[in-house]
Formats: C-alpha cells, sequence, structure tokens
C-alpha cells in the first residue's frame, strides 16, 4: 500500500493552501524572542516538499530538510535546485540523525510529531534535535489541539479539502470519521484518501497511517524526562500573543522548545 508521502508530487499540490511565508515569520521571531538573538540557521524534521525549508533559504538564512522518505527527498531536492537555494534536504529518521552541523532552530509541524509512536521515539527525538542545537537554541513542535484528540467538539483543523494547480485537483481525506484509535497505545490508524483529477483521468489513492496522541501532560512528563529542554512557551497558534488555551481561536498546540 506504501504511505501518504510516497507520493510527493500528489501531498505537495494537497497541502499547498498553507500560509508558509507567515510561519516563517512566526518562527525567526520566536528564536528572536526566547533564544535572545538573530536566527542564522534552521533545520525541519519531516520536512516534506520542503516550503518552510525554501522559504528560509530564500531569505539568506542556513536552512535544511530532513525526511524519512526517499521519494520525498528526492522530490524536495528538485524544488531547491530549481529555485537555485542554498538548502539542504538529508534522509533521515528524526529520531536519529547525527551531523556535525549545529542550528539555531529545529521544527517539526502539521502532523510530523504524531509519527513518534511511543514515549521511547519522543525521547529520543528530543534527544535528537538537542544534540543537532546551538546553546540555547529552540525546537518548535507544531501539533493538533489536544482537545481534539477526544473528539467531543468539531476538529478545530479541517480534515477535507481541496487544491487546485494547473489541470490537477486532489480531494483530500484526512481521516474524517474514518479512523480507529487503540486506547493502549494512544494511537489512532487513520485511512487517508487523496482523491486526483487530471483531465478526464481520476484516480484515488489510500493510504494508512498510524499517528500518535500525545496528550499536554504526556508531553510535559516526556520533555522534563528528557532534561534537554525547557518549555519556553506553549501557543495557541503560529502567534507569539496567542497563549495555548481552550477559546476556539487557539486552535493548534505550538510548543516553544528551549535547550537547556
Amino acid at each position: 500500500m506504501g504511505r501518504v508521502y510516497s507520493l510527493p508530487e500528489i501531498y505537495d499540490i494537497a497541502f499547498d493552501f498553507r500560509n508558509v511565508p507567515g510561519e516563517v515569520n512566526f518562527l525567526l521571531d520566536a528564536v528572536r524572542k526566547y533564544a535572545d538573538r538573530e536566527p542564522r540557521s534552521a533545520l525541519e524534521f519531516a520536512c516534506g516538499p520542503a516550503y518552510h525549508v525554501r522559504e528560509i533559504a530564500r531569505r539568506g538564512f542556513v536552512s535544511d530538510g530532513l525526511d524519512l522518505e526517499p521519494a520525498m527527498v528526492a522530490y524536495a531536492r528538485e524544488l531547491v535546485a530549481k529555485e537555485r537555494l542554498s538548502a539542504g534536504i538529508f534522509e533521515g529518521d528524526m529520531r536519529s540523525y547525527r551531523t556535525d552541523r549545529r542550528y539555531d532552530l529545529v521544527y517539526s509541524l502539521i502532523a510530523s510529531f504524531g509519527h513518534l509512536l511511543t514515549n521511547e521515539d519522543v525521547l529520543s527525538n528530543l534527544n535528537c534535535a538537542a544534540d543537532l542545537l546551538n546553546e540555547r537554541g529552540l525546537y518548535i513542535v507544531s501539533t493538533a489541539h489536544p482537545r481534539d484528540f477526544y473528539g467531543d467538539e468539531e476538529p478545530s483543523v479541517k480534515t477535507y479539502w481541496t487544491m487546485t494547480r494547473g489541470d490537477t485537483t486532489v480531494v483530500t481525506d484526512w481521516g474524517g470519521s474514518n479512523q480507529q484509535f487503540d486506547p493502549l497505545t494512544e494511537c489512532d490508524d487513520v485511512v487517508i484518501t487523496f482523491s486526483v483529477t487530471n483531465g478526464e483521468e481520476s484516480r484515488q489513492y489510500e493510504f494508512t497511517e498510524r499517528l500518535r496522541r500525545c496528550s499536554l501532560n504526556t508531553f510535559r512528563a516526556l520533555v522534563q524526562l528528557s532534561g534537554r529542554f525547557e518549555i519556553a512557551d506553549l501557543l495557541g497558534d503560529f502567534d507569539l500573543k496567542m497563549p495555548l488555551s481552550n477559546d476556539r481561536e487557539s486552535y493548534r498546540m505550538v510548543a516553544v522548545l528551549r535547550k537547556q
């Protein structure tokens, strides 16, 4: 069946709705505020098509990306080369990646952190990020809002949407109600569907991905257990003025971790 990330061009179209310049503004401003320095270098875990990696590189910063899926790595490298950007795209695991390079910022966005399925995975990821950071550097993790893990309200973000680029239209169903939660592992088996139309041709791709629901208290405990970071702030969006809360305006969790 493969993985949803093995179709990089379709994934790229499906997720091309994001305000990448605005999110990059937030990431860089967070370094200025919480690390008290002008950012010079950044690495994205599970970078996918490297939207943010490329935007940071366009601004003249050292900007690299890491991804586990070979097809996605090759695709992102093509996009970087097409723009003639100075950005490295590396194939590797965000639990164990090693390099001599050090960064002011490491970041993980959308559902990437959810692929860390066990406490051991999360601790390995935290250690990996800390080893890649300069002193007092930041690891910024964006996840779903904790309330979305309990299904008592409308999801904070959409799970069904349509995007078009040129002659290609991609309708994405990211789980919706078609998912199975295992309360013993705190993991969902999420069925993800891409319905792709190009001219008169249509095709549907279906994948099952397993994602962890890491609660806020569990996240706090694992950060403390790692001993590598302090939680500098918890925000409800890519907005330095939006604290994490139960208000609907706070619709995701953005954790700002500072290396100890």
